[in-house]
């Protein structure tokens, strides 16, 4: 599966659950707002003889208290829908096979030999990055357990390049939940 078609697949899969999740929380807002509202009528009746004033001013608290829980539930629900799609895609990438794994994993490879000069030595994840270590002439110190991609290392042993579907969405996490919310949710 391409990335394009799990970008797709997440964006359709998110639309479904933006749907389901916005038509909760509306519901969820209308109650909190009918409850808010009574609260405040019954406030406003108790309070009556102190004063208009006073009871006006109870009934905006109440309002803008139930306005926040509103965008609080929205951003709550916002946020689950971003950490859904991270979970999909790191579904995905972990059972991403065949030419696409392996076109990635050789691009992944291939940059961080640039950075180290070509002298370099991997810790692999799956039996297919082994052929691209040996079409590359890069020698296999061991195997981790990760979704998949390698660890580059310089030879030396002085720096290491986390290059594990893991490590990337880790260290990219920040900028790919901007893209993501702008994406889902402009």
């Amino acid at each position: 599966m391409t990335a394009e078609k799990i970008i797709e697949q997440i964006k359709i899969d998110t639309d479904n659950e933006i749907k389901k999740i916005i038509t909760n929380a509306e519901e969820q807002a209308k109650n909190i707002i009918r409850n808010t509202k009574k609260e405040a009528e019954q406030d406003v009746n108790r309070i009556l003889s102190n004063g208009k004033q006073q009871s006006e001013n109870i009934k905006k608290i109440h309002i803008s208290k139930a306005n926040q829980d509103i965008k609080r539930e929205i951003m709550n629900a916002r946020e689950d829908i971003i950490e859904q799609c991270f979970t999909k895609a790191h579904h995905e990438l972990s059972i991403m096979k065949g030419k696409n794994y392996e076109k990635i994993v050789k691009k992944l490879i291939e940059d961080g030999m640039n950075k180290l000069r070509r002298k370099c030595s991997l810790l692999i994840s799956r039996a297919s990055d082994k052929t691209i270590a040996e079409e590359l002439g890069l020698s296999i110190e061991g195997r981790i357990e990760t979704a998949g991609g390698v660890i580059i290392k310089s030879i030396d042993s002085r720096v290491t390049l986390d290059y594990t579907f893991d490590g990337i969405l880790k260290r990219e996490k920040g900028r790919i939940r901007r893209k993501v919310g702008k994406i889902l949710f402009s």
